[in-house]
C-alpha cells in the first residue's frame, strides 16, 4: 500500500483470502472464511486509512466460494461499513458463472464499484479474452455503466 501511495494511485486491488479453499460455501467452514476476510481487511482499513487509499475488492470466478459471487462480495463490503472498502467488478470473474448477467450486476452494486478488471470469458472459464471475444454483453454493460454513472477506473486484463 505504501508503494501505491508513492506511485499516486488511490486504489488498491486485492482478491479475499482463501485459507479454507475456494468450495466452501454451505460448510462450517464459509462462516469461518467470512471471519477471516473480516478480520484481515479491518487490519487492511487501518493501513489503507494512513496512506489515504480505498481497498477495492475483487470478486472471484470460484462459485463455492463464500466471498467471491458479486452479491456476497457487495454484502461482505456493506457489512463492513467503511467508505475505504469498495469494489473491483471484475467482468470475465463475473461471467464466469451460467447465470450471471453483468449489466444486472453492475446495476446491483452500484456506486459500491470503485474500479474495474475488463475482460470477456466463456462460461465456466477464466480466459481473460478482449472484449467481444466471449460471452459478455457489452452493450448491456455500457447501458449499465450509464445508469450507475460510473466515472472510476477501467483495466483492461487481457
Amino acid at each position: 500500500m505504501w508503494m501505491t501511495s508513492l506511485l499516486g494511485c488511490k486504489n488498491w486491488v486485492i482478491h479475499p483470502i482463501m485459507p479454507l479453499g475456494w468450495e466452501e460455501t454451505g460448510t462450517a467452514d464459509a462462516e469461518k472464511t467470512w471471519q477471516m476476510n473480516q478480520t484481515f481487511f479491518c487490519e487492511l482499513l487501518q493501513t489503507a486509512n494512513a496512506y489515504d487509499l480505498t481497498i477495492c475488492l475483487e470478486n472471484m470466478p470460484f462459485e463455492k466460494f463464500s466471498v467471491s459471487v458479486p452479491k456476497t462480495t457487495l454484502r461482505f463490503v456493506q457489512q463492513m461499513n467503511d467508505t475505504r472498502l469498495r469494489i473491483c467488478f471484475d467482468t470475465g470473474h463475473a461471467a464466469f458463472y451460467s447465470g450471471e448477467k453483468i449489466g444486472e450486476d453492475v446495476r446491483a452494486l452500484g456506486d459500491k464499484i470503485r474500479a474495474f478488471h475488463i475482460h470477456d470469458t466463456q462460461r465456466g472459464q477464466d480466459l481473460h479474452l478482449y472484449p467481444f471475444m466471449g460471452v459478455i454483453d457489452w452493450a448491456d454493460f455500457a447501458a449499465a455503466l450509464r445508469d450507475i454513472h460510473f466515472e472510476g477506473v477501467f483495466s483492461l486484463e487481457t
